[in-house]
């Protein structure tokens, strides 16, 4: 729905458009990194060395400043580079996921709602596995996790029927909501007691917004039914500069491996260099805390003029962001999503995103993101007024 030739075609100019609908993040990467690229191109020997290979796990540096980064920012004090395999970005690593840690037609456990991109990924990856969806979302009263122990009992159900991994995208996404730790502890513990694995999507792990969720800090050196995905994309604003890594037991790390050397063979060697060298100089001179604080109060303050714009214009239910980009609506008389997000936008100039894609409980809602206006709130001030002069 964002492409320019499908806005042209509803008779609207991309540049007049108004989107709610990026999952992506628009604030600026920080001038140190920039300029240790620039020092890594103009350096013929380190310039030849980017066009290296690495090892197959990743360069043994940047690994070594992940884990001091997890360990100064996160309290992550066990994690080794032993833990970390380096990757081409989070969603090639969450298929790597699902190959190494489930059998053929396995099923595999999501909360729904949850990130749309994982359904075309699990076909991929796993062609014969059912998506075992455990609710989150109560569409009518509109609140997220009302029955914590009603969804684990699901959980279990599911376990005996063969399921054993997993996944969460933190903060979720579409709602940008956290649970609580009481849950994920518990859902960690039927998993491992079922010798399966909790998978933690974190793209937005510098992204919580009033209470940072204890679950941030757990190790897989700690938990080894615990298997996590990072990436530089959001945090780092490096979302075309594709590099993740995964935090895991050191066995299962060795799976991984053994992927990777038939998947993509050798890391980013460019980004790895940067990343380490940004991470070791910033975390230093603690300018690199200074930013991730700065980047986390920007989006706690363009979520709170983003609800308190939607509250005004609009008076939708909505879940109030604990981190990450998004909120989640329902569509006004529970209107088919797609439908509806189309007639927004003709109308309205405004992008929607149609929950349909997001899980069952989303087909008539909206996933609204304040992303990409993290420096226009303006723009989502006169977004809102639209949709509601509209609705009206």
């Amino acid at each position: 729905m964002a492409e320019d030739r499908n806005i042209q075609r509803l008779g609207l100019q991309p540049k007049d458009v108004i989107s709610f609908g990026g999952g992506w993040c628009n604030h600026h990467a920080p001038e140190d990194l920039r300029r240790i690229y620039k020092d890594i191109i103009n350096d013929k020997q380190l310039f030849h060395q980017s066009g290296r290979y690495s090892e197959i796990i990743g360069n043994y540096d940047c690994r070594e400043q992940l884990c001091n980064w997890e360990h100064k920012l996160f309290g992550l004090s066990n994690l080794q580079p032993e833990h970390i395999l380096l990757g081409q970005s989070a969603t090639q690593l969450f298929h790597d996921v699902l190959r190494v840690l489930c059998n053929p037609g396995e099923p595999v456990g999501y909360l729904d709602p949850t990130y749309a991109n994982y359904i075309n990924a699990q076909k991929c990856a796993l062609p014969g596995s059912v998506m075992k969806f455990v609710p989150a979302l109560d569409n009518e009263t509109w609140s997220y996790l009302p029955d914590k122990d009603k969804s684990l009992e699901i959980v279990k159900e599911y376990c005996e029927q063969g399921m054993r991994t997993m996944v969460l995208p933190l903060a979720d996404n579409p709602t940008s909501q956290l649970p609580d730790e009481t849950f994920m502890k518990a859902l960690l513990d039927i998993l491992t007691d079922n010798n399966g694995f909790l998978v933690f999507d974190l793209p937005y792990k510098t992204l919580w917004f009033d209470t940072r969720p204890s679950y941030f800090s757990w190790s897989p050196a700690d938990y080894p039914n615990l298997v996590v995905i990072n990436s530089n994309s959001k945090w780092l604003s490096s979302l075309g500069r594709r590099f993740g890594w995964i935090e895991a037991n050191e066995h299962v790390i060795q799976g991984f491996e053994k992927l990777s050397e038939s998947v993509i063979l050798s890391p980013d060697t460019l980004h790895s260099m940067a990343t380490s060298r940004y991470l070791k100089e910033g975390l230093a001179d603690k300018t690199l805390q200074n930013y991730v604080e700065d980047t986390r109060q920007l989006y706690k303050k363009t979520a709170e003029v983003f609800i308190e714009s939607l509250d005004e214009h609009l008076g939708w239910p909505r879940l109030y962001p604990q981190g990450g980009l998004y909120t989640a609506c329902p569509t006004p008389n529970k209107q088919e999503s797609v439908a509806f997000s189309e007639t927004i936008l003709r109308n309205t100039g405004v992008l929607l995103i149609p929950g349909k894609g997001f899980g069952p409980s989303m087909d008539q809602g909206l996933r609204l993101s304040f992303g990409p206006l993290c420096y226009d709130h303006d723009l989502i001030r006169e977004g809102m007024e639209r949709i509601g002069r509209y609705i009206a």
